[in-house]
């Protein structure tokens, strides 16, 4: 599915508009190969800040087993890459010099990696009956460079495997998936990485964790559109980080006029974050237990952890109880209804 969609943008500086346009080419491969397939969560132009460092990916999937960078590369005539590993970009019969995009993804990938193992106990759950916590150590971080369709490769057994062309890009991602899910299968979990696999709650969790935490780029101090490696810091006096709200659901007439909390609650406001881990039905009620609040799953029976998400900063909330309301306050002060359960 789309998480996040890839911003309009107008620029008047010839490269800068080539670079949006092999974006926008490659978010659209992306969108017609997955906007309806569940496992898969893409999020188009993410720029994330972690201890004053910045990753900035074009385009970020995520699935069960792990993440995948692609970074979008607009060429129009040819690039090459020699026996050392450089790249060069050929126009008009000159060759000039760019970084290593692979190297850049790959980087970017490490700041995301480390900012979700900062929050595993937020995003993750436990396993062996509740009392080992799950992480991210062994997540699968992969890279993708995409060349637009125009462009040519030259440098044959020198052109590292993650460079394809953007229209080979979705088949390489499910070939990915397939290969973690299978090799998961053969693995048993030890005491805490082994065989990473998120739940679809978990996952479409980091997913909502992630969308929350984009820094518009101009709240970055860089223009919209493509920045230079690294994206310079947020400086102090600077506006605050900017939420996005989730699109709401489009109202459609249903068979039967009477629907249920749930479903209200749902419609009008999808919340990834309240939803079973096991079976990723809304059909939960809030209940207080051992371990305190947690949700109920009227479908398959299964228990979840409540791990609400303030949508404003980002942090943890914590849920509190008033009648048949559940209200989530997060560090920051922002308070929001978590859930409400049925009369």
């Amino acid at each position: 599915m789309i998480v996040k969609d890839l911003e309009p943008q107008t620029h008047t500086d010839p490269l800068r508009r080539a670079g949006y346009e092999a974006e926008r080419q490659m978010a659209h491969y992306l969108k017609r190969a997955f906007a309806e397939d569940p496992d898969i969560s893409v999020l188009n132009n993410l720029l994330v800040e972690r201890n004053g460092e910045f990753a900035q990916v074009d385009h970020l999937i995520l699935h069960r087993h792990g993440m995948i960078l692609v970074e979008s590369k607009s060429v129009t005539a040819e690039i090459s890459v020699n026996e050392r590993g450089e790249w060069a970009r050929h126009w008009k019969g000159q060759a000039r010099g760019v970084r290593s995009p692979v190297l850049q993804a790959r980087l970017q990938g490490e700041l995301l990696h480390a900012l979700l193992k900062d929050h595993a106990e937020q995003l993750l759950g436990k396993f062996m009956l509740g009392k080992v916590q799950k992480g991210f150590g062994s997540m699968h971080v992969d890279v993708i460079v995409a060349i637009s369709d125009s462009g040519v490769i030259r440098g044959g057994a020198h052109v590292p495997s993650e460079v394809l062309k953007a229209d080979q890009v979705p088949d390489r991602i499910r070939e990915l998936s397939r290969h973690y899910r299978k090799a998961n299968s053969l693995f048993s979990l030890n005491f805490k990485d082994s065989g990473y696999e998120a739940t679809a709650a978990e996952l479409a969790g980091i997913a909502s964790f992630l969308r929350v935490r984009h820094v518009p780029a101009l709240a970055a101090g860089e223009p919209v559109g493509r920045s230079a490696f690294p994206p310079r810091p947020v400086r102090s006096g600077q506006p605050e980080p900017v939420f996005e709200a989730a699109p709401l659901a489009s109202p459609e007439r249903s068979a039967s006029p009477v629907r249920t909390s749930q479903e209200r609650q749902a419609q009008a406001r999808p919340r990834p974050d309240v939803a079973c881990r096991a079976c990723s039905s809304v059909n939960v009620t809030v209940q207080f237990g051992k371990y305190g609040y947690y949700l109920k799953c009227a479908d398959c029976g299964g228990n979840t952890p409540t791990k609400p998400v303030c949508a404003a900063c980002g942090q943890p909330g914590k849920v509190s109880k008033r009648g048949l309301e559940f209200t989530a306050t997060c560090a920051g002060g922002h308070s929001w209804v978590y859930w409400t359960n049925p009369a």
